[in-house]
Protein backbone atom coordinates (compact mmCIF):
# COMPACT_ATOMS: atom_id res chain seq x y z
CA UNK A 1 0.00 0.00 0.00
CA UNK A 2 1.61 3.20 -0.90
CA UNK A 3 2.40 5.30 1.69
CA UNK A 4 0.03 8.37 0.91
CA UNK A 5 -2.82 6.21 1.21
CA UNK A 6 -1.52 4.79 4.48
CA UNK A 7 -1.35 8.30 5.72
CA UNK A 8 -4.72 9.30 4.15
CA UNK A 9 -6.26 6.32 6.00
CA UNK A 10 -4.72 7.29 9.41
CA UNK A 11 -5.88 11.23 9.01
CA UNK A 12 -9.55 9.45 8.41
CA UNK A 13 -9.41 7.13 11.39
CA UNK A 14 -8.07 10.49 13.37
CA UNK A 15 -10.99 12.50 12.73
CA UNK A 16 -13.41 9.63 13.38
CA UNK A 17 -11.77 8.78 16.50
CA UNK A 18 -12.11 12.89 17.65
CA UNK A 19 -15.78 13.01 16.11
CA UNK A 20 -16.66 9.85 18.12
CA UNK A 21 -15.44 11.38 21.31
CA UNK A 22 -17.13 14.85 20.77
CA UNK A 23 -20.33 13.25 20.03
CA UNK A 24 -20.09 11.04 23.02
CA UNK A 25 -19.05 13.92 25.41
CA UNK A 26 -22.06 16.06 24.17
CA UNK A 27 -24.78 12.84 24.37
CA UNK A 28 -23.16 12.32 27.76
CA UNK A 29 -24.02 16.26 29.14
CA UNK A 30 -27.40 15.49 27.28
CA UNK A 31 -28.16 11.99 28.59
CA UNK A 32 -25.88 11.74 31.69
CA UNK A 33 -28.03 8.50 33.27
CA UNK A 34 -27.42 6.71 29.84
CA UNK A 35 -24.04 5.05 31.38
CA UNK A 36 -22.12 5.16 34.76
CA UNK A 37 -19.35 6.57 32.82
CA UNK A 38 -21.88 9.22 31.16
CA UNK A 39 -22.90 10.29 34.58
CA UNK A 40 -19.06 10.69 35.61
CA UNK A 41 -18.53 12.61 32.66
CA UNK A 42 -21.01 14.82 33.01
CA UNK A 43 -20.52 15.95 36.99
CA UNK A 44 -16.49 15.72 35.96
CA UNK A 45 -17.69 18.57 33.35
CA UNK A 46 -19.36 20.56 35.97
CA UNK A 47 -17.10 20.46 38.70
CA UNK A 48 -14.01 21.59 36.42
CA UNK A 49 -16.20 24.51 35.37
CA UNK A 50 -16.99 25.21 39.18
CA UNK A 51 -13.42 25.04 39.83
CA UNK A 52 -12.28 26.74 36.82
CA UNK A 53 -14.94 29.72 37.82
CA UNK A 54 -13.69 29.46 41.42
CA UNK A 55 -10.22 30.33 40.38
CA UNK A 56 -10.71 33.04 38.11
CA UNK A 57 -12.42 34.95 41.24
CA UNK A 58 -10.17 34.58 43.71
CA UNK A 59 -11.57 31.48 44.99
CA UNK A 60 -10.04 28.34 46.28
CA UNK A 61 -11.61 25.08 44.74
CA UNK A 62 -11.85 22.12 47.57
CA UNK A 63 -8.93 20.63 47.82
CA UNK A 64 -6.24 22.57 46.43
CA UNK A 65 -3.14 24.27 48.76
CA UNK A 66 -3.16 27.92 48.92
CA UNK A 67 -1.60 28.70 52.36
CA UNK A 68 -2.41 32.18 52.01
CA UNK A 69 -6.16 31.73 51.66
CA UNK A 70 -5.97 29.13 54.33
CA UNK A 71 -5.00 31.61 56.56
CA UNK A 72 -7.52 33.78 56.51
CA UNK A 73 -9.97 31.26 57.29
CA UNK A 74 -7.85 29.83 60.38
CA UNK A 75 -10.56 30.62 63.54
CA UNK A 76 -9.51 32.36 66.95
CA UNK A 77 -8.85 28.75 68.91
CA UNK A 78 -9.07 30.50 72.63
CA UNK A 79 -11.49 33.65 72.68
CA UNK A 80 -11.12 35.82 76.25
CA UNK A 81 -12.87 34.63 79.27
CA UNK A 82 -17.12 35.09 78.98
CA UNK A 83 -16.43 35.91 74.79
CA UNK A 84 -17.51 33.27 72.34
CA UNK A 85 -14.92 31.09 70.58
CA UNK A 86 -17.94 29.65 68.49
CA UNK A 87 -21.51 30.60 67.94
CA UNK A 88 -24.81 28.68 67.02
CA UNK A 89 -27.32 29.99 63.85
CA UNK A 90 -30.29 27.81 65.02
CA UNK A 91 -32.82 27.47 61.76
CA UNK A 92 -36.44 26.82 62.10
CA UNK A 93 -39.00 26.41 59.32
CA UNK A 94 -42.49 25.88 60.64
CA UNK A 95 -43.68 26.28 64.22
CA UNK A 96 -47.17 24.43 65.05
CA UNK A 97 -48.50 23.06 68.30
CA UNK A 98 -47.93 19.18 68.34
CA UNK A 99 -51.77 18.60 67.93
CA UNK A 100 -51.82 20.26 64.96
CA UNK A 101 -48.28 19.01 63.36
CA UNK A 102 -50.33 16.68 61.12
CA UNK A 103 -46.90 16.44 58.87
CA UNK A 104 -44.05 15.66 61.31
CA UNK A 105 -40.97 16.23 59.61
CA UNK A 106 -37.45 17.98 60.02
CA UNK A 107 -38.68 21.08 58.81
CA UNK A 108 -41.49 21.31 61.61
CA UNK A 109 -41.17 21.66 65.32
CA UNK A 110 -43.69 21.58 67.80
CA UNK A 111 -44.71 24.92 69.52
CA UNK A 112 -44.30 22.82 72.89
CA UNK A 113 -40.55 21.83 72.08
CA UNK A 114 -39.80 25.48 70.62
CA UNK A 115 -41.07 26.87 74.00
CA UNK A 116 -38.71 24.55 75.83
CA UNK A 117 -35.58 25.55 73.86
CA UNK A 118 -36.33 29.55 73.97
CA UNK A 119 -36.92 29.08 78.27
CA UNK A 120 -33.53 27.10 77.64
CA UNK A 121 -31.93 30.18 76.17
CA UNK A 122 -33.53 32.43 78.61
CA UNK A 123 -32.60 30.66 81.77
CA UNK A 124 -29.12 30.06 80.73
CA UNK A 125 -28.36 33.66 79.58
CA UNK A 126 -27.96 33.33 76.31
CA UNK A 127 -27.69 36.70 74.27
CA UNK A 128 -29.63 36.63 70.92
CA UNK A 129 -27.14 38.43 68.37
CA UNK A 130 -28.65 40.17 65.23
CA UNK A 131 -26.92 39.51 61.91
CA UNK A 132 -25.21 42.73 62.18
CA UNK A 133 -23.74 41.87 65.22
CA UNK A 134 -22.88 38.26 63.65
CA UNK A 135 -21.47 39.89 60.40
CA UNK A 136 -18.54 41.93 63.13
CA UNK A 137 -18.10 38.72 65.09
CA UNK A 138 -17.17 37.11 61.52
CA UNK A 139 -15.09 39.71 60.56
CA UNK A 140 -13.46 39.59 64.16
CA UNK A 141 -14.34 43.30 64.21
CA UNK A 142 -16.26 42.80 67.50
CA UNK A 143 -16.72 39.78 70.43
CA UNK A 144 -19.87 38.28 71.53
CA UNK A 145 -20.87 37.39 74.98
CA UNK A 146 -19.70 33.25 75.94
CA UNK A 147 -23.22 32.86 75.53
CA UNK A 148 -24.82 33.75 72.06
CA UNK A 149 -27.12 32.14 69.54
CA UNK A 150 -28.74 33.18 66.59
CA UNK A 151 -32.54 32.55 65.68
CA UNK A 152 -33.09 32.25 62.32
CA UNK A 153 -36.23 31.15 60.26
CA UNK A 154 -36.89 30.36 56.57
CA UNK A 155 -39.91 30.39 54.38
CA UNK A 156 -42.12 33.28 55.73
CA UNK A 157 -44.96 31.09 57.62
CA UNK A 158 -47.73 32.70 59.44
CA UNK A 159 -47.01 29.94 61.94
CA UNK A 160 -43.83 32.44 62.87
CA UNK A 161 -45.52 35.54 63.43
CA UNK A 162 -48.68 33.61 65.56
CA UNK A 163 -47.02 31.36 67.62
CA UNK A 164 -43.24 32.08 67.83
CA UNK A 165 -43.28 35.88 68.40
CA UNK A 166 -45.10 36.08 71.11
CA UNK A 167 -42.15 33.63 72.97
CA UNK A 168 -39.48 35.48 71.38
CA UNK A 169 -41.20 39.22 72.22
CA UNK A 170 -41.70 37.32 76.30
CA UNK A 171 -37.99 36.84 76.62
CA UNK A 172 -36.51 40.11 75.00
CA UNK A 173 -35.18 37.71 71.89
CA UNK A 174 -34.17 38.92 68.53
CA UNK A 175 -34.52 36.47 65.49
CA UNK A 176 -34.51 36.80 61.84
CA UNK A 177 -36.93 35.36 59.03
CA UNK A 178 -35.36 34.84 55.59
CA UNK A 179 -38.90 35.13 53.66
CA UNK A 180 -39.64 33.84 49.97
CA UNK A 181 -40.73 36.95 48.32
CA UNK A 182 -43.60 35.75 46.64
CA UNK A 183 -44.86 34.48 49.94
CA UNK A 184 -45.28 37.87 51.28
CA UNK A 185 -49.14 38.52 50.87
CA UNK A 186 -50.24 42.23 50.52
CA UNK A 187 -53.39 41.13 52.76
CA UNK A 188 -53.33 39.50 56.12
CA UNK A 189 -54.16 35.96 55.80
CA UNK A 190 -56.88 33.28 57.59
CA UNK A 191 -54.73 31.62 60.08
CA UNK A 192 -55.39 28.21 59.62
CA UNK A 193 -53.00 26.32 61.83
CA UNK A 194 -53.40 22.71 59.74
CA UNK A 195 -52.48 24.82 56.77
CA UNK A 196 -49.36 26.86 54.90
CA UNK A 197 -50.80 30.48 55.29
CA UNK A 198 -47.70 32.57 55.02
CA UNK A 199 -46.54 36.38 56.23
CA UNK A 200 -48.37 39.35 55.31
CA UNK A 201 -47.17 42.91 55.04
CA UNK A 202 -48.80 44.00 57.31
CA UNK A 203 -47.51 41.53 60.09
CA UNK A 204 -44.27 42.35 58.67
CA UNK A 205 -44.41 46.06 60.04
CA UNK A 206 -45.98 44.72 63.50
CA UNK A 207 -43.02 42.04 64.41
CA UNK A 208 -39.99 44.10 63.27
CA UNK A 209 -39.38 44.52 66.85
CA UNK A 210 -38.19 41.04 67.33
CA UNK A 211 -38.04 39.56 63.60
CA UNK A 212 -35.62 41.06 60.77
CA UNK A 213 -36.06 40.18 57.76
CA UNK A 214 -34.05 38.79 54.76
CA UNK A 215 -34.08 37.05 51.37
CA UNK A 216 -34.63 33.61 50.47
CA UNK A 217 -34.95 34.76 46.69
CA UNK A 218 -38.03 36.09 45.46
CA UNK A 219 -39.58 33.22 43.27
CA UNK A 220 -36.70 30.27 43.37
CA UNK A 221 -37.39 28.23 46.15
CA UNK A 222 -38.01 25.20 44.08
CA UNK A 223 -36.05 22.99 42.08
CA UNK A 224 -35.22 22.45 38.64
CA UNK A 225 -33.32 20.24 36.08
CA UNK A 226 -30.21 22.06 35.97
CA UNK A 227 -27.40 19.65 34.97
CA UNK A 228 -26.73 15.70 34.60
CA UNK A 229 -30.35 15.25 34.58
CA UNK A 230 -30.21 16.08 38.50
CA UNK A 231 -32.82 18.62 40.25
CA UNK A 232 -31.28 21.71 41.96
CA UNK A 233 -32.50 24.56 43.20
CA UNK A 234 -33.49 26.44 40.85
CA UNK A 235 -31.06 29.74 41.70
CA UNK A 236 -28.06 27.70 40.06
CA UNK A 237 -29.19 29.24 37.03
CA UNK A 238 -27.95 32.80 36.66
CA UNK A 239 -29.78 34.92 34.89
CA UNK A 240 -33.07 33.33 37.04
CA UNK A 241 -30.85 34.45 39.84
CA UNK A 242 -29.88 37.83 39.31
CA UNK A 243 -32.87 38.93 38.13
CA UNK A 244 -34.23 37.49 41.08
CA UNK A 245 -32.39 39.57 43.25
CA UNK A 246 -33.48 42.43 41.55
CA UNK A 247 -37.23 41.64 42.02
CA UNK A 248 -37.00 40.98 45.94
CA UNK A 249 -35.53 44.25 46.65
CA UNK A 250 -38.01 45.55 43.91
CA UNK A 251 -41.03 44.40 45.25
CA UNK A 252 -40.98 43.65 48.93
CA UNK A 253 -38.08 46.17 49.56
CA UNK A 254 -36.17 44.01 51.63
CA UNK A 255 -32.60 45.11 51.01
CA UNK A 256 -30.49 43.73 53.40
CA UNK A 257 -27.36 42.34 52.56
CA UNK A 258 -27.89 38.78 54.13
CA UNK A 259 -29.50 35.54 52.48
CA UNK A 260 -30.03 32.20 52.92
CA UNK A 261 -29.63 29.19 50.12
CA UNK A 262 -32.86 28.07 49.18
CA UNK A 263 -32.55 24.01 50.52
CA UNK A 264 -28.79 24.94 51.02
CA UNK A 265 -27.62 24.94 47.56
CA UNK A 266 -25.16 27.22 46.38
CA UNK A 267 -21.90 27.24 43.70
CA UNK A 268 -19.50 29.58 42.90
CA UNK A 269 -21.81 31.48 40.24
CA UNK A 270 -24.80 31.87 43.08
CA UNK A 271 -22.15 33.50 45.63
CA UNK A 272 -20.42 35.87 42.65
CA UNK A 273 -24.06 36.81 41.96
CA UNK A 274 -24.90 37.37 45.69
CA UNK A 275 -21.64 39.84 45.75
CA UNK A 276 -21.74 41.84 43.63
CA UNK A 277 -25.16 42.88 44.48
CA UNK A 278 -23.94 43.93 47.47
CA UNK A 279 -24.94 40.74 49.88
CA UNK A 280 -21.81 40.31 52.75
CA UNK A 281 -23.49 37.53 54.50
CA UNK A 282 -25.27 34.02 53.24
CA UNK A 283 -26.56 30.44 55.32
CA UNK A 284 -26.44 27.44 54.22
CA UNK A 285 -28.37 24.29 55.83
CA UNK A 286 -24.59 22.85 56.47
CA UNK A 287 -24.60 21.98 60.77
CA UNK A 288 -21.89 23.76 62.44
CA UNK A 289 -20.61 26.18 64.66
CA UNK A 290 -19.86 30.09 63.01
CA UNK A 291 -16.31 31.29 64.04
CA UNK A 292 -14.40 34.42 63.56
CA UNK A 293 -12.54 34.64 59.99
CA UNK A 294 -15.29 31.58 58.55
CA UNK A 295 -16.03 32.78 54.91
CA UNK A 296 -18.88 34.80 55.32
CA UNK A 297 -20.57 33.47 52.15
CA UNK A 298 -20.78 29.91 53.68
CA UNK A 299 -22.05 29.93 57.56
CA UNK A 300 -23.61 26.68 58.65
CA UNK A 301 -26.93 26.43 60.65
CA UNK A 302 -27.93 23.96 62.91
CA UNK A 303 -31.47 22.56 62.44
CA UNK A 304 -33.55 22.22 65.50
CA UNK A 305 -36.45 19.54 65.43
CA UNK A 306 -38.89 18.53 68.18
CA UNK A 307 -36.52 15.42 68.92
CA UNK A 308 -33.32 17.73 68.89
CA UNK A 309 -33.16 20.05 71.79
CA UNK A 310 -31.36 23.04 71.72
CA UNK A 311 -29.48 22.47 74.43
CA UNK A 312 -28.27 19.01 73.04
CA UNK A 313 -26.90 21.05 69.73
CA UNK A 314 -25.60 23.80 71.91
CA UNK A 315 -23.07 21.36 73.62
CA UNK A 316 -22.07 19.07 70.41
CA UNK A 317 -18.49 19.38 69.87
CA UNK A 318 -16.70 22.07 67.88
CA UNK A 319 -14.99 20.33 65.21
Amino acid sequence: MPLRRIRNLIIIMLYITIAFVITFYILSLKYPHASAFSYETCKATYNMTDDLFKTLNGEVPEGASNVAAASESVHLKTAPAGKANHIAVLMYHYVVPEKYNIEPNNARINLESFKEGMKYLHDEGYHTATLQELEQYVKGEIQLPEKTVVLTFDDGYQNNVVYAYPVLKQYGFKANIFIVGTKLSDQKQKFVPTEKTTISRQEMKATSDVFAYHSHTYNLHYKRLVQCAEYYAAGKDSTRFVHDIELMKAKTGITTPYFAYPYGEYDPQMVYDLKRNGYRMAFTVRPGFVHPGDDPMYLPRMNVTSTTTVRHLLNLPDE
